[in-house]
């Protein structure tokens, strides 16, 4: 019985502190410091899938205590405090844990799976891009330049670069070639 109630009381105060910005507490600069470090790791764990699924597979995100703290958090959406976080994406995550259908999906440890694997081929495909980009700078900036001077209408693209050979802008429709729009 005593157990019970302690673990009552404990689960108020935790639900009151959580949901209650810092702000209204006066705590030391050490406290200060401590609760903004612990929050920034708890954020920024957000972008971890498989601990979405610890979380949703104990429960705690059918807990209304758990679910304010996630509300609470979302002051690191503010470019002040975004900042701090070294796995920015982590925020799109604190965005979706906002959604009592995502609460509901990651619970599936496929699911979670999935996202895994998405991340991990973004990430590659940056990685790439920035190895380009840092073996042959020249190339990217022509890329840059091809992409700016090239505007896509339907199924033609239009080359707007400066071309001594040509008359004007050329057409490309299909492999073939038109100079000045005439076919």
């Amino acid at each position: 019985m005593r157990l019970t109630a302690v673990r009552k009381l404990t689960s108020l105060s935790l639900s009151i502190h959580l949901a209650l910005p810092s702000t209204l507490y006066l705590d030391s600069p050490e406290e200060t410091k401590r609760r903004f470090e612990i929050e920034c790791e708890f954020v920024q764990a957000l972008c971890n899938p498989h601990y979405l699924n610890f979380l949703a597979q104990r429960g705690y995100f059918k807990e209304a205590y758990f679910i304010n703290y996630l509300k609470y958090l979302l002051y690191w959406k503010k470019p002040e405090y975004a900042k701090c976080l070294k796995y920015p994406q982590c925020l799109f995550f604190l965005d979706l844990v906002q959604e009592p259908e995502f609460r509901e999906a990651i619970a599936s440890t496929a699911a979670a799976k999935f996202i895994e694997d998405q991340q991990i081929l973004q990430w590659q495909y940056y990685l790439r891009q920035r190895q380009r980009l840092h073996e042959n700078p020249d190339a990217a900036e022509r890329q840059t330049v091809d992409t700016a001077t090239t505007q896509e209408i339907g199924d033609e693209a239009i080359d707007y670069s400066d071309n001594e050979d040509s008359d004007g802008p050329s057409t490309h429709t299909n492999g073939t070639s038109k100079q000045n729009g005439v076919h």
